[in-house]
């Protein structure tokens, strides 16, 4: 009998020794999953919180911050778990999450909970490269935004037979039709070098700009959708050699232009935009170069 008392205690003492094990398999399963969940959550609110606040950057910095917070709130995060900031130069948000997570099991084994963090930044700056460019130059130069300019001059204002036209994958009026009517479907980038086109184009002009505005006669400069086709990419460039005649000039960044018409009839026909900001998505890269054709990504 004493034998068998013997053996039960040590089984019960395998028995607890086994439980403390599975106890510990269960915290390593069950609580571990719960820190990566929870992870996974701060990581992913932090992350759209910040893509939905670098929108507002550089121009109103307040705005981003306010809307990065709103975000965060709505992905689930509590109000003391995040924290918001922008950068001296208003180029860069950045959002950082925490909070405390309670353990289920582990406390048996002396771990009551621990703290889980993640951290997004993201930055706008100038785009490097873009899809869907007009045939459409504008010369380095300082520009206003909200101020009316001339893309495309008329009649005696061109130089040598240049009016304002970019030779893009080809030269000729029906290229360039295309061009302004659809965007220049390559891939533009700063540095490249192309050609001016020569020729005042003044029905291929009015046809693809007139086309441009048909239906749209709702969008303004102030109130307009973000894909409206009135917004056009326009490169700047700096002229390498003299100016006349078709000769080569290095792009140097991209700006945006929402059109406001064709003034003139014939050859005298000019193309007006006016200068704006704008986000896009149909970049590559980001640049220095900032004129006012943007775009945003997460940089961490």
């Amino acid at each position: 009998m004493r034998l068998l008392r013997d053996e039960r205690g040590a089984v019960l003492v395998l028995v607890a020794a086994a439980l403390v094990v599975l106890l510990g398999f269960g915290a390593l399963t069950i609580d571990v999953g719960l820190l990566f969940l929870n992870r996974e959550r701060l990581v992913n609110a932090a992350d759209a919180a910040a893509l939905a606040g670098v929108q507002f950057l550089p121009d109103d910095p307040v705005g981003a911050a306010n809307t990065a917070l709103y975000y965060a709130l709505q992905n689930g995060i509590e109000p003391g778990e995040v924290t918001v900031n922008v950068s001296g130069d208003g180029r860069t948000i950045t959002v950082s999450t925490a909070r405390q997570v309670s353990f289920f099991l582990a406390p048996v084994l002396g771990f009551a909970d621990t703290g889980v963090s993640a951290e997004a930044k993201a930055r706008v700056g100038g785009v490097e490269a873009v899809l869907g460019a007009a045939p459409l130059g504008i010369p380095e130069q300082t520009l206003e935004f909200g101020e009316l300019y001339t893309l495309k001059v008329g009649g005696d204002a061109g130089e040598q037979g240049n009016f304002g036209a970019l030779a893009l994958g080809g030269h000729g009026a029906g290229n360039y039709e295309d061009n302004l009517r659809n965007g220049y479907q390559a891939w533009l980038k700063i540095g490249d070098v192309i050609e001016t086109e020569t020729g005042n184009m003044s029905g291929p002009t009015e046809d693809a700009i007139e086309e441009r505005i048909e239906g749209h006669e709702g969008c303004t400069v102030d109130s307009h959708e973000q894909d409206c086709p009135r917004l056009i990419y326009v490169p700047v460039y700096r002229d390498l050699g003299e100016k006349g005649g078709r000769h080569e000039v290095e792009i140097i960044g991209f700006a945006c232009f929402f059109l406001d018409g064709v003034e003139g009839r014939g050859n005298e026909s000019e193309v007006k935009g006016y200068f704006v900001e704008k986000l896009t998505s149909a970049a590559r890269g980001m640049s220095e170069n900032d004129w006012g054709l943007r775009t945003a990504k997460l940089i961490e």
